[in-house]
């Protein structure tokens, strides 16, 4: 079993014990259609990661009970892919109590049951079964005795559960951590901003060392979750909040809607990651990255950075501007991400060397437009509002202007730092 831990370096030193504490670096797919992408997503990284935890149902609840969504997993495949398989099962809010006497719990349980069965009989082991419950704090204990008795059910299968920070200090939290085999602490999460100049952080880091502190306490095994991901919220014109949406087909926001993103920071989340690694915890068995990116993906990380932060390090940033002459007289300015984040395109970028009476033509590109001021194009700036396409992967060039002379000169292009 590779430990990738076990490599990772923080100023200059190997931290042989916390690999040894830390435990695993694993990653969901939370994907309800898994594709080729997906597939090829997971045998990029499985090498990589000691576990692909993979959604296997979801169950929401109606006003008649309970409705179940399986995904079609090949478990054959997964069973291949050469690193451990843990199986998630999603289970939305409900106003029931959990309890092995009540009817509906029961067949969720039967559900989740068959989940692990139907693996088992495609020749996959399941590493564990997670159980991703949404439930009120006030119902913990009997969320407890659900997990008790469904624990006995897949005998031979670890169960662990997903814990929010606002169970930690709940009393009921200490015996629900004690009747599975551990639990991964959820320290990521987007409270529900006020208005569009009021956008919060997916994840605290100050915060989710607190909450690791606090959870050490239950004395119980625990792996804590970190996001790669994000989310697009919607504003009406007034700045009052419409909701979000995730990864998937973007939502259709009514006219006027301003759009904001919130995105899962690398940097900050590498930089936490590597603390979390510099002073384990006796009980603290990793990290699990919500979610593996895949291509296509327009929120999470790009694998370029993932691969960045599963090696240890903290991804660099490096966007920079070229002038390339394309042929006699015409000039293409052109953003190169050289680094190994996905970047904001920049609003500003400054001309040096162009006047008006030296241009013949030119024009901006890609949601860019030239700037003048007075007689001298001083500037490309992206135009106010436009979200399509305003972000660039690392590896990729973006043409965002041209100009037309009537010969080569000397023209300089930067990239103007947001204040």
């Amino acid at each position: 079993m590779k430990r990738t831990w076990g490599i990772f370096l923080l100023g200059g030193l190997f931290f042989a014990h916390a690999a040894h504490a830390a435990g695993t670096a694993a990653a969901y797919v939370w994907q309800r259609q898994p594709g080729p992408e997906v597939s090829a997503a997971m045998a990029q990284f499985a090498p990589q990661l000691q576990e692909i935890c993979v959604l296997a149902a979801e169950i929401s609840w109606t006003t008649r009970g309970s409705t179940t969504v399986r995904v079609p997993l090949d478990f054959t495949a997964l069973a291949k892919l050469g690193c451990p398989v843990g199986l998630a099962v999603r289970i939305g809010s409900s106003a029931r109590a959990p309890s092995s006497e009540d009817a509906e719990w029961s067949h969720i349980a039967a559900v989740v049951t068959d989940v692990v069965a139907s693996a088992r009989a495609q020749g996959l082991k399941p590493a564990e079964l997670q159980v991703d419950f949404d439930c009120a704090e006030s119902k913990l204990a009997g969320y407890r005795n659900w997990l008790q008795n469904l624990r006995k059910s897949v005998a031979g299968t670890k169960v662990v559960f997903t814990a929010l920070p606002a169970w930690l200090k709940r009393e009921e939290f200490i015996p629900l951590a004690h009747a599975a085999d551990g639990f991964v602490l959820q320290v990521h999460s987007l409270e529900k901003p006020a208005r569009a100049d009021q956008i919060p952080v997916l994840c605290d880091p100050v915060r989710a060392r607190a909450w690791i502190h606090e959870a050490e306490k239950a004395g119980v095994d625990f792996r804590v979750a970190l996001p790669t991901h994000g989310y697009v919220l919607g504003f009406d014109p007034a700045g009052d909040y419409l909701g979000l949406g995730a990864e998937g087909p973007a939502p259709d926001w009514p006219l006027g809607t301003q759009v904001r993103t919130v995105r899962s920071d690398p940097v900050a989340m590498g930089t936490l990651m590597r603390k979390i690694l510099a002073a384990p915890t006796p009980h603290l068995r990793g990290i699990i990255w919500f979610r593996l990116p895949v291509r296509g993906d327009r929120l999470a990380w790009n694998a370029v950075t993932f691969a960045a932060v599963l090696r240890g390090g903290i991804p660099h940033t490096h966007l920079t501007v070229a002038v390339a002459w394309v042929e006699p007289g015409v000039a293409e300015v052109s953003l190169i991400n050289d680094g190994q984040t996905t970047e904001l395109l920049p609003a500003f970028i400054q001309l040096r060397g162009v006047t008006s009476e030296k241009m013949q033509a030119g024009d901006g590109l890609g949601g860019f437009r030239l700037e003048m001021r007075g007689s001298e194009v001083q500037a490309i700036s992206r135009a106010t509002g436009v979200v399509t396409d305003a972000m660039i992967a690392p590896g990729r060039r973006k043409k965002i202007a041209w100009l037309r002379f009537a010969h080569d000169l000397p023209l300089e292009a930067l990239v103007v730092p947001s204040p």
